[in-house]
């Protein structure tokens, strides 16, 4: 039996160091376990509350359309990295590889001001304009590179790979609405794009396309709609979070879906 004065002996102190080594390993695994599920929490979160705002958004965008491009109408948005097509090429609606969604908006008021001071012929009152609106996908590692301010999320290396979902909109200068048989021509380059909503799933073999357009030629009210496929998926601490949860490897449930029919078809004059 040890006295007081005796203390401990070396193998003693030696396997109370290794115990407590053991329980210091585990506290900090524990500590960093709860650390990285913490951040994938608050990513998950941050990327579903952020998917649901833009998809609103871009519903209510589409439900004041006057017209939707079709599938195959082929679109020119001018140079620059907030209109660079992944793979590069123009744009073209209803391509698997770079979708794209766009549309002529109508005016927000009907009254007060009209779009365009009579006299100088700029721009007065935005609200009264007819309005040319695109969404699609950018890379993200190119925009990152080139944008500056708010327009610019931040790098994020391991996530250089995923989509930006940017809004393009451009101003028609013009009181008059635009007829229907010169949007083919239009102009719509010069316009602006602003980065919408991060981190969206690139596209994969059986994915559904970003957006899925119906629409009749001539386009009538009641039987246009756009459909926006949402998938979001991000690493964040060497995990994957995915909006919606994947709980299949079949793409095709990689999706949240949203549908808005445009309400103004059939306003534009031939």
């Amino acid at each position: 039996m040890k006295t007081a004065a005796q203390g401990f002996t070396l193998i003693e102190l030696l396997v109370a160091v290794a115990l407590a080594l053991i329980v210091l390993f585990a506290a900090s695994n524990l500590l960093i376990s709860s650390s990285g599920s913490a951040t994938n929490l608050q990513a998950r979160n941050d990327l579903l509350q952020e998917g649901q705002i833009a998809m609103n958004y871009v519903a209510a965008n589409v439900r004041e359309a006057a017209y939707v491009y079709p599938n195959g109408a082929a679109l020119n948005l001018g140079g620059g990295y907030t209109t660079a097509r992944p793979g590069g090429g123009s744009w073209v609606v209803g391509n698997a590889s770079a979708p794209i969604l766009a549309f002529i908006r109508s005016p927000r008021v009907v009254t007060g001001a009209p779009c365009l001071n009579a006299t100088t012929g700029a721009i007065d009152n935005e609200n009264a304009c007819y309005k040319f609106m695109a969404y699609y996908p950018v890379l993200r590692s190119g925009w990152v590179s080139n944008a500056t301010g708010q327009n610019n999320p931040g790098v994020d290396a391991a996530n250089a790979n995923r989509w930006l979902l940017v809004e393009y909109t451009r101003n028609l200068p013009s009181n008059a609405p635009p007829a229907l048989s010169s949007l083919g021509s239009l102009d719509v380059s010069g316009g602006s794009g602003k980065l919408l909503l991060d981190y969206v799933q690139p596209a994969v073999t059986n994915l559904p396309q970003l957006f899925t357009i119906q629409a009749d030629n001539p386009q009538t009210p009641g039987n246009v709609r756009v459909t926006l496929n949402l998938s979001l998926s991000r690493l964040a601490s060497g995990k994957e979070v995915n909006i919606p949860a994947r709980t299949s490897a079949d793409p095709t449930t990689w999706i949240q879906a949203l549908s808005a029919a445009p309400r103004n078809i059939g306003t534009l004059p031939p």
